[in-house]
């Protein structure tokens, strides 16, 4: 499904508020390491899981915002339409 974001951004806003790229390049970076902690590693893995479903979250609210503001505008066209 293709949205607008208008006036904000809140699918971006919450990418880049939940650091989720930052952690997945420290993760990119330390997993080729010839010694790595498994614990953290594992930790960093479950914050970036949690992260990308509270973008899914968002991203599923921003379509219904959508779907709902779409039907608004609808209305309002018909009842402009009746009053003529």
């Amino acid at each position: 499904m293709k949205i607008r974001q208008e006036e904000t951004t809140p699918i971006g806003n919450y990418f880049h508020d939940s650091g989720v790229r930052s952690i997945f390049l420290a993760l990119e970076t330390t997993v080729d390491d010839f010694e790595v902690d498994t614990d953290q590693l594992k930790a960093w893995c479950g914050i970036i899981i949690n992260d990308l479903k509270g973008l899914q979250n968002t991203i599923t609210k921003c379509e219904k915002e959508w779907i709902k503001k779409q039907h608004e505008d609808e209305a309002e066209e018909m009842k402009h339409r009746g009053a003529e």
